[in-house]
This record gives structure tokens, sequence and C-alpha cells, in this order.
């Protein structure tokens, strides 16, 4: 929590996204002063922003879902043309302001210890004639969600890109949960994306271990329309932003989000992986003498529905899937 005199790890500036205004995101009251203007244009609504010094032109939707739009557009001024993704609320007069605040403030945090694509860069706030607050967003390139990139693999490439993507995700997910408060809460495999590289150097930091990997993607957070940001000593939410997760759901919980993933992953790829791997995974996703992952398996794509009670479920606060737990048993894992 900020002070008078310090400022703590979920500090905020919008002014690289258009409007002069700063505060602590576990303070969040200083949101409902910010005035997003609006500069739609009248005669061509799909013009989102339209001033002397910039133009945000909407070219087509490419993503409808539940709660909301994703347009690609065109973002003219001062220092060029580009291609940007712009989201948009599903109802009329809602407001994204503070999903744009969670995204900007994960992709700082996440640029500060050397995942410098951890989120999407927020570009705009913007207002569009029928009061919804909308924001413009950096595309990735050469990115694909996660499960359109496992699709693409022969099976017996899985176990070491898994590997590889949940060694970065364990130190993006600790440093997010245990410096700043924020858990995700629907880290499902379409909701970040993977960048393919040739092989890199990268240096992971979990409390107190720090480790070496040789890395082949690049992993980007997106999607915080379910996340929530929270006391680091109360577990007390300040910020809940959807109405899937009651007002009294703890924030934030340890393993919460790899729990999710693990458990969608179990699901998905309990037949191709090796033994040894899925024994891993099972001892993340369960207790000793518990037949949850038996669960998992018989019911299948209908379990899913059960991973996402459980990490609502407010009487549960603490998962099996610690980051450096798993961050331990991974590494033994590529010794043998």
């Amino acid at each position: 929590m900020c002070t008078s005199t310090t400022r703590c790890a979920a500090w905020l500036s919008l002014e690289s996204v258009g409007l002069p205004h700063s505060g602590c995101l576990h303070s969040p009251g200083w949101l409902q002063r910010c005035i997003v203007p609006s500069s739609q244009s009248i005669m061509n609504p799909s013009v989102y922003v339209s001033t002397p010094h910039e133009t945000l032109r909407c070219i087509k939707t490419v993503f409808h879902g539940t709660f909301g739009y994703i347009d690609w557009a065109t973002y003219d001024n001062a220092e060029g043309r580009k291609g940007v993704y712009c989201k948009r609320p599903i109802l009329a007069g809602r407001s994204l302001l503070l999903e744009a605040c969670i995204q900007q403030l994960v992709g700082e945090t996440l640029a500060s210890i050397g995942f410098q694509t951890g989120a999407p860069r927020v570009l705009r706030v913007f207002r569009l004639r029928e009061e919804s607050v909308c924001f413009a967003m950096e595309p990735i390139e050469g990115a694909i969600t996660l499960d359109s990139y496992l699709a693409t693999l022969p099976v017996s490439c899985l176990p070491n890109v898994l590997v590889d993507c949940l060694l970065q995700l364990c130190a993006m997910i600790w440093h997010l949960n245990n410096h700043v408060g924020i858990n995700h809460r629907d880290l499902k495999p379409s909701n970040f994306l993977v960048v393919e590289h040739e092989p890199r150097s990268k240096l992971l930091l979990i409390e107190n271990e720090m480790m070496e990997i040789v890395s082949r993607c690049t992993l980007t957070l997106i999607d915080f329309g379910f996340s929530c940001l929270g006391s680091l000593s109360t577990r007390i939410a300040n910020v809940s932003l959807s109405t899937v997760y009651p007002p009294s759901d703890p924030c934030p919980k340890d393993g919460r989000d790899l729990f999710l993933l693990l458990g969608i992953l179990y699901i998905d790829y309990y037949g191709v992986l090796p033994a040894q791997l899925l024994a891993l995974f099972e001892s993340w996703l369960q207790e000793p003498g518990s037949t949850f992952c038996r669960f998992l398996r018989l019911d299948k794509e209908s379990s899913k529905r059960w991973l996402y009670f459980m990490i609502g479920n407010d009487t549960v606060t603490r998962f099996p899937s610690l980051p450096l737990r798993m961050v331990q048993d991974l590494q033994a894992f590529l010794a043998t």
C-alpha cells in the first residue's frame, strides 16, 4: 500500500495512455475522478478517436466473446501509423478502465523482471459516444495462443514446451502474486500468447531461488477481465473485475492461477504426457490420498467447471501448485 512518502508496487501512472492521472490501485478511488474524453467521429463511428494529433480507426472486429469485443484498428499519431487491438465491453456504457490499469500494471511489473512483453502494452484509453470506456493495445508480433501453439506440435515435443512455459510462468505468477497482489483468475491456455524463437538464456527469480534456463519461447499474459488485486497482508481484494467471483473471494490466493492452468492441461493432455511429468502434474493438483485427478480424468471436459468452482471458493485460500515447489520439481525432471 502506498503512503504519502513511499510508492508500492501497485502505483500506476496513466500519462502514457492519454490520461493525466496517477495513483495506487490498492486504493482505486482516484480512478473515479478520471474523466475519459470522447472524440469518436459522428460521421464515421468506426473512427473511435479523432483529434488533430491522433486517429484510431476500427478496421474489423476479430473476436466476439461473452464479455467483450476485440477489434483490429489503425492508430495514427506523431510517431506514425501502427496496427493495434482495441477491447470494447459487450454492454454499452460499461467501463474497461480498471482492466486497462491492471493490464498496464502487469506489463510494467513483468518488464521490470525481464519479461518485456509480459502483457500487451496499453496505448490509449478512450470513450465512445455510447459511454463505453475502451482501450487500445499493442499486438505481440508473431504470437499465437498456447492452445493453438500446442495443437501444431508433435506429441514428442509437448513435454519440453510445457516445461519451458511452466518455468517462465512460475516466475511471472510468483512475482505478480507476492510483490503486487494480483491473481489473473482465468489463466487458461487460450489466455496467454507464445512467440517461438531461437534458444536464448533467461534468468528466473522465485523467492530467493535464481535459475538460468535456455528457452525457445516467450510468453505474454492476456485478458485480465477476471483479475483481482488484493492486499498481501489481509488477502482482501481492493480491485475485483468480474462478477463471476464473489466479493468475498480472497485475493491473492497462493497457487490459484497455476492450479487452474495445470488442471486444464492435465485434462487435455493426460493421455500423451510421459509418466514422470504426469506424476508431477498430479502432485501439484492434489494432496496425497486425494482422488481429484481421477475425477478430472473421468469427467474430462465437464470437470473444467469444477476447477473454476474451486479457485473461486472463498474458503479455499491456498493451492498445492506453488511456484517455488513447481520449479524445484521441474529442475529435478530436467536433470533426469
